[in-house]
């Protein structure tokens, strides 16, 4: 068994982008989900989310991975010896995985996360598991110059793992080329989504209830809170409905909706908003088995084998390139 080593973090994107960054988005009334989980704040916000009981996505995909993850090893190639994470959360999950990995060869594991608060927690997690641990602070769109590095540096290919339906909290399209192009044909993509049940629209009373719980409204919030916003500015709002961009997915949305005028100043610039306007804090595409499996295959992906929580409401999918 390798020895239990002290985890190298390495800085890629400076606090001056992030915030350069931050500032247009609040031009543009439109917040990356990345930013709930920016700064110290914000990540104990999602450490509150994951051990929230009405956060039911949490339990489903640990009860998911502790059920499948001895299959996964065994569909994984052996040459693949290398986790990259894209999001580390508060750890659990990539303990598992390595865990279960380690049990059949040996394991290094690579996360890369835009908070550092975010890794130093999940770290913390992770502090016993042995082997080689490396975290990288940035955009999960660096994947593509440090996968084809680290599968180089290893000489072993790269398990490419995003859980927690991340996938469902950006640009879907996106992400999955910029995946794709840091993989090669030995690499494997393992991710985890929520789904609509057979394909069906559950009722959206149902949906709206599981997502307008206090830690979610505090998560969502979170991510503008840094803006010098307070919550009696406005009020949360919560949608769910087709996606405008891809109709073809469902979309649960949170907006922060103002009650009266408000002017803020970030990076020396002032932004002004009107009684009635909305800023997009919080998006989440819903997915079911038609559509999630075209998404793959129109972006170069086939998938190696499916896992389905009871009742088909959350899905762990192992896929590769074709």
């Amino acid at each position: 068994m390798p020895k239990t080593l002290k985890p190298k973090i390495k800085i890629l994107d400076t606090n001056r982008k992030d915030n350069e960054e931050f500032m247009i988005s609040l031009c543009h009334r439109n917040i990356p989900t990345k930013f709930q989980y920016w700064g110290n704040k914000e990540t104990q916000n999602w450490l509150d989310v994951c051990k929230d009981p009405q956060y039911i996505n949490w339990q489903l995909e640990i009860d998911l991975l502790s059920t499948d993850l001895p299959e996964i090893v065994k569909l994984v190639n052996p040459k693949v010896k290398n986790l990259v994470s894209l999001g580390i959360g508060n750890g659990e999950k990539d303990k598992m995985i390595m865990n279960a990995f380690l049990k059949n060869r040996p394991m290094r594991y690579f996360a890369i996360d835009v908070s550092l608060h975010m890794v130093k927690a999940g770290l913390k997690t992770l502090q016993e598991v042995p082997g080689e641990k490396t975290a990288y602070i940035g955009d999960f769109e660096h994947l593509e110059k440090l996968a084809p590095k680290i599968r180089k540096q290893t000489k072993s290919g790269n398990l490419i793992s995003i859980l927690g339906n991340t996938l469902g909290n950006l640009d879907q399209i996106t992400t999955l080329n910029f995946i794709r192009r840091s993989m090669d044909k030995n690499d494997y993509l393992l991710f985890a989504v929520q789904i609509l049940e057979k394909g069906k629209i559950l009722d959206i009373g149902d949906i709206l209830s599981a997502y307008n719980t206090k830690v979610l409204q505090k998560l969502s919030f979170g991510a503008i809170m840094r803006s010098g916003l307070k919550r009696t500015d406005g009020v949360i709002e919560i949608e769910f409905g087709r996606n405008k961009l891809y109709p073809q997915f469902n979309t649960i949305e949170y907006f922060f909706t103002f009650k009266k005028d408000k002017t803020i100043k970030y990076l020396n610039r002032e932004i002004n908003f009107k009684t009635g306007e909305r800023i997009l804090t919080y998006y989440s595409y819903k997915y079911d088995k038609k559509n999630m499996t075209f998404l793959l295959n129109n972006n170069g992906f086939e998938i190696v084998r499916y896992f389905f929580s009871p009742g088909q409401k959350y899905l762990l999918a192992l896929a590769k390139l074709k």
